[in-house]
């Protein structure tokens, strides 16, 4: 039993958050119908560092230490002279996780954020998106002075079995009203798989 106030190890077992009633609904309906329970299409994780050089070659290093995978470049859209940014150039770096690197990624996400989050991070379709300001809080991560402090933004999109009728190719199809994602679904989802305080 951990002392009160005190954080919990990543690995700690925590007390299950509770579910509202509407909520407890939704997944019984993904326990009798396995095809409509939401899972995890991607997670998104984005270093903006702002500017191309030195900086955002740390940024790319840390990117590729947290997520275990070599790290893409963003590229600025459009000059602004006032941030000395150039069209093209490489502002930012980011890593598109999936599978088993999505779900360990954010189980440590979550326990930096202590397990809670708003429900103005979800969107209408039950997508997530926040912000860590310092790296640092992620758990059995050590300060290097080579790398420095970095933030980064994570965004976690949902999706059910069946939507990738949409992205396919051949003969793509919309998806019915009644089989996407909402925002209420989506914060039940985190709740039951994650154990996430929804406040």
């Amino acid at each position: 039993m951990r002392r009160k106030g005190r954080k919990p190890a990543i690995d700690e077992e925590r007390e299950p958050v509770p579910l509202t009633d509407k909520e407890k609904s939704f997944v019984e309906e993904w326990q009798a119908k396995p095809m409509r329970k939401p899972r995890i299409l991607k997670v998104s994780v984005n270093f903006a560092v702002g500017t191309s050089g030195p900086e955002l070659e740390k940024a790319r290093e840390l990117c590729e230490r947290l997520t275990n995978q070599a790290p893409a470049e963003g590229k600025a859209k459009e000059s602004v002279r006032g941030f000395a940014i150039r069209k093209h150039e490489p502002i930012a770096v980011f890593s598109t996780l999936r599978g088993n690197l999505a779900t360990d990624f954010l189980k440590k996400a979550f326990w930096a954020l202590e397990d809670k989050i708003s429900n103005k991070n979800f969107d209408n379709h039950g997508n997530l998106a926040f912000g860590l300001d310092d790296h640092l809080r992620l758990p059995n991560i050590k300060y290097d002075p080579k790398i420095g402090v970095h933030g980064f933004d994570t965004t976690i999109v949902l999706e059910r079995p069946g939507f990738r009728t949409k992205r396919r190719r051949a003969r793509p199809k919309k998806i019915p009203t009644k089989h996407k994602i909402t925002k209420e679904e989506g914060i039940a989802f985190f709740k039951h798989e994650f154990n996430l305080g929804v406040e």
